[in-house]
């Protein structure tokens, strides 16, 4: 048995090749004026943004991982209306280091440390933290997100930045995509 262990010719193992694809949307349009910002609503134009963005993000991913997202009402409900068009997600978490004022570097580390190993991640957060975290994690350069856009990011554990595939806002998903009721 001892000589059969020692024959035995170690493979060298294959390097797993770990990819995610990273959705970041910003909240639909707010309300102008609340007591204090974190209760601030979507207004009915932002729940539109809000449905027509969650059907595009149905047709590209039905099932999260994970979803992260600001405790501030206006992520959550931005949340609530996408997920009603068909979005599934296996755990969500709300997370203080995704309010708008944020610190960038805080904000990455946490999102990595939620989503080390998973394939698909949506989060859901505000202006200016939404464009510093592309920035900070593709080579493109970020264009400013308007309310309710998504951004959608390869990122892959061997590269130190991945790329931004695609950003639409809610002005750009088609009228062809099928309004869940």
């Amino acid at each position: 048995m001892i000589s059969q262990l020692n024959s035995f010719k170690r493979q060298p193992r294959a390097e797993i090749c770990w990819h995610m694809h990273l959705f970041i949307v910003r909240h639909g349009e707010a309300e102008q004026h609340s007591h204090n910002d974190s209760s601030r609503n979507l207004n009915h134009n932002g729940r539109q943004e809000s449905i027509r963005m969650g059907r595009w993000i149905a047709q590209q991913c039905e099932q999260f991982d994970l979803v992260l997202m600001s405790p501030f009402n206006r992520a959550i409900q931005t949340w609530e209306s996408m997920q009603a068009q068909g979005i599934r997600c296996k755990q969500f978490v709300y997370l203080t280091e995704l309010q708008p004022e944020a610190d960038v570097e805080t904000s990455l580390s946490v999102i990595q440390a939620y989503s080390d190993g998973l394939d698909n991640v949506l989060v859901v957060s505000h202006l200016p933290l939404v464009c510093h975290l592309v920035d900070e994690l593709v080579v493109e350069p970020c264009p400013l997100f308007a309310t309710g856009t998504t951004a959608v990011l390869n990122l892959s554990k061997d590269h130190i930045k991945g790329h931004l595939e695609q950003i639409i806002s809610p002005a750009q998903v088609p009228n062809d995509i099928p309004l869940r009721a």
